[in-house]
């Protein structure tokens, strides 16, 4: 297992950081590639650009994650979403194209594409922040940590900006979606790792999300078959939802569906009346952290554990470089530990 951060814009600052810290690869969203944000897919020569600005510091390039306004019609299901699939397999084809070389000669796989699905994203009304969380200084000292309460979705931010979205719709969005992408990845040697629903509720903003749990991972990866579609898988989330998250991690892992893996503790679930949970310390909240470790050695997980959701401690920056060192750390500790 390999130890990543999610870096957002491959800046040279935070590379650098990553690599002091004893981080052996980061992410990036697509918007950090030029002209992303005008045409919404990248391009060959930036992913080329990127892959080599991060070998400078010793770091493998491991995902690229979709922006979720360069899918908007597709998550929608709007008739311009064919424009929005043909620009997620131009970026496909531009990944596999960048890492062709290394591919072929069996050497380090190019990233993944990281795809949400997450037809919540669209407000008309609130805050950046999806309805439902804060952030609130009630960690340990003070720190500052994400909360979800389900009582905190009302009034003007219990909106409905995708409409009543029903379950067969969302399945038919991401059917209609993947079997046009995947055979463009089989074709790229390029992996999909598809994020789950968060919050993991059956019904959010008058969506019916599909990918909460284990039965809405495992429909997925079966509905379109493919050494290249499988999953992102949150353990947050699945903690969050009530998962067995040990067991969740044994299945799809014997199965070859774990592509990347987001790490952070949580204490509650959307299971508790009514749903509620803190984003807390990875060494405090209701998973056993070093339990899933250790199932992920036993499948033989070799791709990357990267840390999620950022705790806020006095002092730190914007991107929160002190929780990121913090939790580097403690995935250090645990992997030496295990051996």
């Amino acid at each position: 297992m390999k130890i990543g951060l999610r870096s957002h814009t491959g800046a040279a600052d935070r590379l650098l950081f990553a690599q002091q810290i004893g981080a052996q690869g980061v992410s990036i969203w697509a918007s950090a590639c030029p002209g992303y944000e005008e045409n919404c897919y990248v391009t060959t020569d930036a992913v080329r650009d990127m892959r080599e600005r991060c070998a400078t510091y010793d770091l493998e390039l491991t995902g690229i994650g979709i922006g979720g306004d360069c899918v908007k019609n597709q998550l929608l299901g709007l008739p311009e979403r064919d424009q929005d699939i043909e620009n997620v397999c131009t970026t496909i084809r531009s990944i596999g194209e960048a890492y062709r070389d290394v591919t072929e000669s069996g050497g380090v796989p190019s990233p993944v594409v990281i795809i949400d699905q997450r037809t919540t994203y669209f407000a008309k009304a609130g805050s950046w922040w999806h309805p439902g969380y804060e952030r609130n200084s009630v960690g340990r000292g003070g720190s500052e940590l994400t909360t979800f309460h389900a009582d905190r979705i009302v009034g003007e931010l219990d909106d409905r900006p995708a409409g009543e979205v029903a379950n067969d719709a969302v399945w038919e969005r991401i059917q209609y979606f993947y079997e046009r992408i995947v055979p463009v990845a089989e074709e790229a040697n390029v992996r999909l790792a598809t994020h789950p629903d968060d919050p993991p509720m059956d019904l959010y903003r008058g969506v019916a999300q599909a990918l909460t749990g284990f039965a809405g991972l495992k429909k997925f990866v079966d509905l379109v078959p493919s050494p290249m579609n499988g999953l992102l898988l949150c353990l947050g989330v699945m903690q969050e939802r009530g998962e067995n998250v040990p067991e969740l991690i044994r299945y799809f892992g014997e199965r070859d569906k774990i592509f990347y893996v987001h790490f952070r503790n949580v204490i509650g679930s959307v299971q508790d009346d009514p749903p509620q949970y803190i984003e807390v310390w990875p060494d405090e909240g209701d998973g056993d952290m070093v339990a899933n470790f250790r199932t992920l050695k036993e499948i033989g997980y070799t791709g990357y554990i990267v840390p999620d959701h950022h705790i806020g401690i006095a002092g730190d920056d914007e991107w929160l470089r002190y929780s990121r060192a913090w939790q580097v750390g403690y995935l250090h500790g645990v992997i030496q530990a295990l051996g």
